[in-house]
């Protein structure tokens, strides 16, 4: 009985965030999870009625209201319209199995308090009609909140509720009268509903804004219906509430409330307030005395709007003359200029690639933030990062959503060295695709601050599949309730490395279990007995030719050219013509280059000496000669030949992108490698030597060795086989005498053999072989 009247008891064993239900009930709690299992509790010495309970619940967005008194558990459920009572002991000595039937009897309906609104708000935009302003009915929502505490809707005084000017339609009353009588007769409670559904609420409330479909149907009125979203906005991805939820409570782990008389939070791109009602929840909680200030910026009208709503309302009914805001539409938060003094900034920023930039002006926003800190084409969202982490204050907290690639790809190397250079890292989560709803970025956590202490800091790793995120965030609540410093699962791992980064040049967390493969394969490296892909290979990138479809022709195509102008044409290896180990000559690419450089220097020598194959040529001229480096004098030549492919030799050869199945060789080294790399040794290799290191890369323990260390793309399992993303990879040595001395290494050469002859049943066994050259934990 004792420790189920503790609420550290539910948070330790359930690993729910306990918010109030309201600031001004002590004995009332909503447990907060992720998308599913949430749930109010009340340590009650007498129960209120049941449509108290069922009020509640349903206005805080959850099925199920369970009280615990001196006598017994008592759980109302208002969908089921039940009352239940259950023995202390059952719950007791079976919380676990307790929740997951919260979780059967709690699941979403149409019924809920969000979708019930969110069918009023539809009425209204099928009202305004509204398309390139389409405020008026989001305002029309706000007055239909406000309606539970003010009765006069007509009168309304929209300086005390945060609304712009706004027109009551006739007929309004009876969305109110609908309004208040709620779902079943369930009475909407107004506090409640702002407190802990407003960021469900008014997300969906943006999405009919912004995906509203403003065609008139059959009979002339407007449809109502949400236009298909198909990535039509792939910017813009609403942070869920549980993950806004975890980032503030882990910010706000490294800021001593207590001894800040005032605080500064900003969040750059504040959409409909996720961040800034979340953190003003958590600080309420933690009772802090202090001031606040908030400084908030969208693009958004409709954003701004409901931010103000949001917090205009916090001020009056929780922190008075304590709160401040500053709400801001701006075009470009990356253009405003920020104060240097944030104590804690937090941000979901647009996550636009710079393909995506549309305008010059947004991409020299970029440019003009992270200076000469980048290469390439950086996404907007790695300049919001830089930007938070120089505006924040001496030992100021960042919270942040950030696309995955900011932790790995080339392009931010200079960023990544900067940022280390002035913040140190608190938590890294890698979350994968499944985090927003509608869209498959792959996303990353981020909460750290501007101080350097040297610490490593606690990473997240989850498997890339839908609904694991929510359970490791829970998971890491209840570890820091315990003290407990390390879980590992198979499909998320919690812990804390020795070392940060773990892979040079990336900040990309692992797996627990890959965590201390990679120590140990540090270890090997140091000892000697394992060499890295960059020490015994130079990974050179093949022929870029400008045009495939000009310049490569099939087998039969050359077959039936004139034989004078076949010395002209190379066989071509691409990714169809690998496959486990096995090399397949599929096409032929022009390649008019010997060892001395090109054979043709004009096109006069090109209509002479390659008569059939010009004529063909010919007609693309004018595209061919606008090409990057090429024109008219030039117009025959591949964009790219590499020079180093001239000479025909012997080499091992891979795809462009790929796996274990990806590495062939070329034994007659006639061919020419285009979209793919070759695998070219730095101290001569014998034949032998090929046939070892085609095992190697075609082994299932490479694939764990890729996953590791390179890049891997949209759909998992598939690799970057580039030499920046494999240089690090720890393979053996076959120049050194313990190699080559050993059974071992014939029988990988016999299996690299067959695998070139087409025997690909041998990479069942290849791990079985090469084993002895890892740790004994690599498989």
């Amino acid at each position: 009985m004792q420790r189920l009247t503790d609420i550290l008891f539910w948070t330790g064993q359930l690993g729910h965030l306990p918010v109030h239900l309201s600031p001004t009930i002590n004995d009332k709690y909503i447990m907060l999870n992720g998308v599913s299992g949430n749930f109010c509790l009340h340590f009650a010495e007498s129960a209120d009625e049941s449509n108290v309970y069922f009020s509640q619940s349903w206005s805080s967005n959850t099925k199920s209201f369970v009280v615990i008194n001196k006598e017994n558990i008592r759980l109302f459920n208002w969908y089921k319209n039940s009352e239940e009572k259950i023995p202390f002991n059952s719950v007791r000595d079976n919380l676990y199995k307790f929740y997951q039937y919260l979780i059967a009897t709690g699941q979403k309906s149409e019924k809920d308090v969000v979708p019930f609104v969110i069918d009023i708000f539809r009425q209204f935009r099928i009202y305004t009609a509204e398309t390139a302003n389409p405020v008026e009915a989001l305002n029309l929502l706000f007055v239909l909140l406000a309606s539970l505490e003010d009765e006069n809707v007509t009168n309304l005084n929209a300086e005390k509720w945060g609304i712009s000017e706004f027109k009551i339609p006739e007929g309004f009353n009876a969305y109110i009268d609908r309004f208040k009588q709620g779902t079943s007769n369930l009475s909407p409670n107004l506090n409640l509903i702002l407190r802990h559904s407003a960021g469900v609420l008014f997300q969906e409330a943006q999405k009919e804004v912004l995906f509203f479909n403003t065609q008139r149907d059959l009979f002339g009125t407007f449809s109502g219906q949400i236009i298909t979203r198909e990535l039509l906005y792939s910017s813009i991805h609403y942070t869920p509430s549980y993950l806004a939820r975890s980032i503030v409570e882990n910010a706000l782990r490294l800021i001593d409330i207590a001894n800040l008389s005032k605080i500064k939070i900003l969040d750059p791109a504040c959409g409909s307030a996720e961040f800034l009602i979340e953190i003003l929840k958590q600080l309420k909680e933690k009772n802090y005395l202090g001031n606040i200030h908030i400084v908030g910026y969208d693009n958004s009208e409709t954003a701004f709007s409901t931010s103000n709503f949001l917090l205009t309302y916090e001020k009056r009914m929780v922190w008075q003359d304590r709160l401040s805001f500053s709400i801001e539409k701006v075009e470009d938060s990356l253009t405003k200029q920020w104060d240097d003094d944030y104590d804690l900034i937090l941000m979901n920023p647009p996550f636009i690639s710079w393909e995506q930039l549309d305008r010059p002006d947004k991409k020299d926003a970029v440019r003009e933030v992270l200076g000469n800190h980048f290469k390439g084409r950086p996404n907007q969202a790695s300049a919001f990062f830089f930007k938070a982490i120089t505006h924040l204050a001496p030992s100021g907290i960042l919270g942040c959503v950030m696309p995955t690639s900011i932790f790995g790809a080339d392009y931010y190397q200079k960023l990544r060295q900067e940022v280390e250079s002035i913040f140190s890292f608190q938590l890294i989560g890698k979350l994968g695709n499944f985090v927003f709803e509608d869209a498959l970025t792959d996303i990353s956590i981020v909460i750290g601050k501007k101080i350097i202490d040297h610490s490593t800091p606690t990473l997240i790793w989850t498997r890339n599949e839908k609904g694991i995120v929510y359970d490791a965030l829970r998971e890491l609540r209840k570890m820091q309730y315990s003290n407990e410093s390390t879980i590992s699962r198979i499909d998320f791992s919690i812990f804390q490395p020795t070392q940060f980064p773990i892979i040079p040049d990336t900040w990309k967390p692992v797996s627990f279990k890959e965590h201390i493969f990679i120590r140990n394969l540090k270890v090997h490296i140091a000892g000697e007995k394992l060499f890295t892909v960059n020490d015994i290979f130079d990974v050179q990138q093949g022929i870029r030719t400008g045009n495939n479809d000009v310049f490569k022709i099939s087998l039969e195509e050359y077959q039936n050219l004139p034989t004078e102008e076949k010395k002209y044409f190379r066989p071509v290896t691409e990714n169809d013509s690998i496959s486990n180990g096995a090399l397949e000559i599929m096409n032929y690419v022009w390649y008019p280059y010997n060892k001395n450089g090109l054979m043709i220097k004009t096109e006069d020598e090109f209509r002479d000496n390659a008569p059939h194959f010009f004529e063909r040529l010919f007609a693309y001229k004018k595209s061919l000669a606008s090409r990057a480096r090429k024109g008219e004098e030039t117009w025959w030549q591949l964009s790219e030949h590499r020079a180093w492919q001239r000479i025909a030799k012997l080499k091992l050869i891979s795809t462009e992108f790929g796996n274990s199945a990806s590495f062939a060789i070329d034994l007659r080294g006639n061919s020419v490698v285009e979209r793919g790399y070759a695998w070219q040794p730095k101290k001569k290799l014998i034949k032998e030597d090929y046939y070892f290191y085609l095992a190697v890369f075609s082994s299932p323990l490479f694939d764990k060795l890729l996953s590791i260390y390179s890049k891997e793309l949209a759909g998992g399992k598939w690799y970057d086989l580039g030499k920046k993303n494999t240089k690090y990879i720890p393979i053996p040595n076959v120049h050194t005498e313990d190699i080559k001395k050993s059974s071992n290494y014939n029988k990988m050469v016999e299996l690299g053999k067959r695998l070139s002859e087409g025997d690909s049943y041998v990479k069942a066994i290849i791990n079985d072989i090469i084993s002895v050259y890892y740790p004994t934990d690599s498989m």
